[in-house]
């Protein structure tokens, strides 16, 4: 190597080093390193950490043995004004020869096996490169354990605002959850978790944590809006289960006509659930009434629904052992599915009773538009036609109405009629 050449090279590698020692010393400041290192870890990520250790403590050896070599080359440059043939060839093995020297002990313990009890040597460019690749599965954890945090932590914070939401609602009701206090503790136990092992499977336990939350402050959120407008939506079920009992009654009154006027016909189920949801509506104010009656003076208990104290105002059920507005809301929303359900029930089977008479009615109708056309061709006095009309009128105008036969009477009479005229 040229004296040039040995100026050159030697820049490179300052610039080299330094690079190297930055992105070195970043590493080391980072904070999840510090924690890993300082951290009492568990499972997966113990198990990992314990094997990229030694790859951490092997970058920092080569980059001390890296930057010894190149401390000695610019030792021997810089006192030299002109390099002589002894200094060239110095510089030369060290700038381009084995001169990076990993002595046993200060490689991790699990590569002195693997590099044999004498020193290992590098040339700079293979010190570079196997730093290279203990500088990326050191980062490569780094930035496992990064996405498993930066995944799982906002979550979990999310969770605890929710649990926390949740809890002012309780209070607000006056009433407690022990499901809440369940899943208080296992948002901590799972942040405990987290901490000491990312890796591990503390990201499944979140997903389940999470869901219990999310419903716990769902059903929290919706006892509180319950309370404070149970008097209108208690007031809309009334309604709604008016509208039920409504349309039973028009279930039946279709069926005893379809039964009158259909020859055996298929009747779809009738609900008939008005009764037994009415009773569920009177048993959701059983509770809170009795506990109110038992603890209120006289006047208190005279005021009227929807009296001085508003439209909602209801004794709270909170304060008695039947059951509070965590209850009440899951007892309220459950009747008003089953009221909505009973409501479509019946109409349906109003709609399917009525299908039949309607069936009749079309049948009818067509066999008088066969009968105009059959009067336009002029087909009108012919027995055979005349004989089929009159089968099918007699079908279609008794009662109860055969449909199946009265349907193959007006096809028939159709038919006849196309015969006749071809």
């Amino acid at each position: 190597m040229s004296a040039e050449g040995v100026d050159h090279a030697l820049r490179g590698r300052r610039e080299e080093r330094d690079r190297i020692s930055d992105g070195v010393l970043d590493l080391d400041a980072h904070t999840i390193v510090r924690l890993l290192q300082t951290a009492p870890l568990r499972g997966a990520t113990a198990r990992r950490w314990d094997q990229v250790r030694g790859r951490v403590a092997l970058l920092w050896a080569l980059l001390d043995a890296y930057r010894a070599v190149v401390e000695e080359a610019e030792r021997i440059r810089g006192t030299h004004r002109r390099l002589g043939a002894d200094e060239l060839a110095e510089l030369t093995w060290l700038l381009a020869g084995p001169a990076v020297r990993l002595t046993p002990d200060t490689g991790p313990v699990e590569r002195r096996r693997l590099l044999g009890p004498g020193e290992q040597r590098f040339t700079l460019d293979e010190a570079v490169a196997a730093m290279e690749l203990a500088f990326h599965d050191v980062t490569g954890l780094v930035a496992e354990v990064d996405a498993a945090w930066n995944a799982a932590l906002p979550r979990l914070d999310a969770a605890a605002a929710q649990a926390g939401a949740a809890r002012r609602f309780l209070h607000e009701l006056g009433e407690g959850d022990p499901d809440l206090d369940v899943c208080e503790r296992e948002i901590e136990r799972v942040r405990e978790e987290l901490r000491h092992d990312p890796l591990g499977d503390g990201g499944r336990d979140l997903e389940r944590v999470a869901a219990d939350t999310s419903r716990l402050h769902e059903r929290a959120r919706r006892a509180a809006e319950v309370r404070r407008a149970y008097g209108r939506r208690r007031e809309a079920l009334r309604s709604l289960l008016g509208r039920v009992a409504a349309a039973e009654q028009e279930s039946l009154r279709a069926r005893d006509l379809v039964v009158a006027k259909i020859a055996s016909p298929a009747l779809p189920a009738l609900p008939g659930r008005a009764s037994a949801l009415n009773e569920r509506l009177a048993a959701l104010d059983a509770p809170s009434s009795a506990s109110s009656a038992s603890s209120a003076g006289p006047a208190e208990a005279a005021v009227p629904e929807g009296g001085a104290r508003g439209p909602d105002a209801i004794g709270d059920p909170g304060g008695h052992g039947g059951g509070g507005w965590l209850e009440r809301a899951d007892l309220l929303a459950a009747l008003e599915r089953a009221a909505e359900e009973a409501l479509l029930q019946s109409e349906r089977a109003t709609a399917s009773l009525r299908e039949l008479i309607e069936r009749r009615d079309e049948l009818r109708g067509r066999l008088e538009a066969f009968r105009a056309r059959a009067v336009r061709l002029g087909l009108a006095e012919d027995p055979a036609l005349a004989r089929a009309h009159l089968r099918a009128r007699d079908l279609l105008w008794t009662a109860p109405c055969d449909l199946r036969k009265a349907t193959e009477a007006v096809n028939g009479y159709q038919r006849a009629i196309q015969g006749a005229a071809g």
